[in-house]
């Protein structure tokens, strides 16, 4: 792919429909998204994004690398594999995903926002996106740990986040969490009906969506927090 026909050959020197030349197609946010909590492979990108063929994932990584958003790299010590990592520069599109995603809950009422299905990177970046740091507050401090996997894509191997939330600071990345006060493992997509959509908790742990273990009271604090943010928004 390259940048022929681009905006700036076309005579718009805008830097924002330059961003456009380099990110604006159906699938590049999408794969930012997915590599935010670090390096995946094309096989398991490829089934988190659903509706992408092999070559055109390919195609698009390719020149998300030339463009500089992503760098090829490796798993592992002895059984090299092929993945593909955000750079600092692509890390900083986070930003620009969640004013979109805040853009698009604003208008949900002329174009609703569609609640079939999230990854576990998805969930986790919404849930970075409507907790800004000024909402840190003297309800906590709470540590989380959770083990997502996507029902939907069973040969793609869980992900472990972790959340460390007190009254100076709101981290929430991938990993583990020393000594977690609660403990969650299951889908994301029902794990983000619970923390985005208000959806019961009772009913994703009857289910078997979700398993909690630990301080379920410190955990409904952080669901109503998350509650109270989509809430605010919508």
């Amino acid at each position: 792919m390259s940048l022929n026909l681009s905006y700036g050959d076309l005579g718009d020197a805008c830097a924002a429909a330059h961003a456009l030349d380099l990110i604006g197609d159906r699938w590049s946010l999408i794969v930012v998204r997915e590599l935010m909590f670090g390096p995946r492979t094309a096989p398991d990108l490829r089934s988190s994004l659903r509706g992408i063929g092999a070559e055109e994932l390919n195609e698009r990584l390719r020149f998300m690398e030339r463009a500089g958003v992503v760098v090829e790299t490796e798993l592992g010590y002895l059984t090299k594999t092929t993945a593909y990592a955000l750079t600092d520069w692509g890390r900083d599109l986070e930003k620009i995903l969640s004013a979109l995603s805040l853009w698009a809950l604003e208008g949900s009422a002329h174009y609703p926002v569609p609640s079939t299905g999230m990854t576990p990177s998805g969930v986790m970046v919404a849930m970075r996106t409507m907790v800004p740091p000024q909402s840190v507050t003297t309800q906590m401090p709470v540590r989380v740990s959770w083990k997502l996997s996507d029902a939907r894509c069973p040969e793609v191997e869980q992900q472990q986040f972790r959340l460390d939330w007190n009254e100076q600071v709101f981290d929430l990345d991938v990993g583990d969490v020393p000594r977690a006060d609660v403990k969650v493992a299951g889908d994301s997509t029902a794990w983000a009906g619970v923390a985005l959509l208000g959806h019961s908790l009772d009913e994703a742990l009857a289910q078997g969506a979700l398993r909690v273990d630990g301080d379920r009271p410190a955990l409904e604090r952080v669901i109503r927090v998350f509650s109270e943010a989509m809430a605010a928004v919508g």
